[in-house]
């Protein structure tokens, strides 16, 4: 019986742990038990992490390595890297942040993305576009798995910074990669075959608009829809496929070919990275990034009510108005609502018996505060709250209103 294979995973900073690794699992067989090291790991970058969590569940499927994980970080444990997690294992009321998802229907994916949409609606107040530019490039990218790499699974995690107000997200896989779909693209496709003999050219074909290997049954708006986001947005955007790569940042693209890089196999899986960052606090309009005419924003369609309100109902609110955290989580939803258009938005307050005079500071009181008293009061509702609620709301206005912060 062979010993455990010892290693010691470098420090997740940068894809080169990934693919060090990757050269590594070349001389293990199968059945091995590799013990990975994680005492050098402290980064959870989406990128690296998401990949080698990729990585790690393809080495299982096609050469039965088993994994150990030692002196693994709460960090990088909770991230789920060794063994990611399934969306439908999402809790009520947890945010799908920090944390690698495997997805392998359509389904899932767009679980995944409602999910996301839903977690920086509440924990970052947004520009006006950013969400539902997110929402509309997750699921594209997400999609792209099933439609061109011929993985079937596809693994992404996303990160949201709060403080300087971006979010970050990287869908990953194992598939054929870039460059094999698009010089095996089919019969009467928009793809030039001049324009794809190297991994970096094909890249970068592959993000201009209207080009897919998939023939006149798809557009092939998705990477190029979200470069086009990331550039208006000012954001960065890489696309790592095989030996190739392509970055735009500071107002640039730039495509690189790295002979040496190892692939996991040859002649079917060269993987490919998706990562971009968008700034919450720049507005960007994902209609303007497709050229297509303006559509109603995908967060507030499911809020509309036929009397003409966009409605956060009492099931909703229920578990959140004894809290002043939860309170700030409530307050920036409205903000991004009304940040995609929304003219007024209504608290159902229906059957609850107390609202916590915090929350009502922290959401109505704060909102009055920022909005100023006659824009609030033409903007923001409340309905059925009882008698006490009402009057703990309106005092929790009026105390910030005359506190004047």
């Amino acid at each position: 019986m062979r010993q455990p294979v010892q290693y010691k995973l470098k420090n997740l900073s940068n894809m080169g742990a990934v693919d060090e690794l990757i050269s590594a699992s070349k001389s293990w067989h199968a059945n091995d038990t590799v013990v990975l090291d994680y005492q050098s790991v402290r980064t959870t970058w989406p990128n690296t992490t998401a990949s080698l969590a990729a990585t790690l569940q393809y080495l299982r499927s096609h050469k039965q390595i088993h994994f150990v994980a030692d002196r693994i970080h709460p960090n990088q444990s909770r991230t789920w890297v060794q063994s990611p997690r399934s969306i439908s294992g999402l809790a009520n009321g947890e945010y799908p942040t920090n944390t690698v998802w495997r997805y392998s229907t359509e389904d899932e994916a767009h679980r995944i993305s409602d999910a996301f949409m839903n977690s920086l609606t509440d924990l970052v107040i947004c520009e006006a576009g950013v969400i539902d530019t997110l929402n509309w490039c997750i699921y594209e990218v997400l999609d792209n798995v099933f439609q061109h790499s011929h993985a079937e699974e596809g693994f992404v995690m996303l990160q949201i910074h709060t403080k300087n107000r971006t979010c970050v997200l990287s869908v990953t896989d194992t598939g054929r990669g870039i460059h094999r779909a698009m010089a095996g693209a089919a019969q009467g496709s928009s793809v030039d075959p001049t324009r794809v003999r190297t991994a970096e050219n094909a890249i970068s074909h592959a993000l201009e608009q209207g080009i897919t290997s998939k023939g006149n049954d798809n557009q092939g708006n998705g990477l190029h829809g979200l470069r086009r986001a990331v550039e208006i947005n000012g954001g960065t955007l890489t696309v790592r496929s095989g030996r190739g790569s392509w970055r735009y940042q500071d107002g640039r693209g730039v495509a690189e070919l790295d002979l040496v890089r190892p692939l996991l196999n040859v002649e079917s899986s060269h993987s490919t990275t998706v990562d971009w960052r968008l700034d919450c606090a720049m507005p960007v309009s994902i209609n303007d990034a497709l050229g297509r005419a303006e559509q109603e924003s995908a967060i507030l369609s499911p809020l509309w009510t036929e009397d003409g309100y966009h409605r956060i109902d009492a099931a909703e609110l229920e578990t959140m108005v004894g809290f002043r955290q939860q309170g700030t989580e409530v307050r920036t939803r409205i903000q991004n609502y009304l940040a995609a258009g929304a003219g007024q938005v209504v608290l159902d307050l229906t059957g609850i018996p107390l609202v916590s005079s915090s929350f009502a500071d922290e959401v109505l009181g704060k909102l009055a505060r920022e909005l100023g008293e006659t824009e609030f009061r033409n903007t923001v509702y409340w309905e059925g709250a009882s008698k006490v609620n009402r009057g703990i709301i309106e005092r929790a206005i009026e105390l910030r209103l005359n506190a004047g912060y």
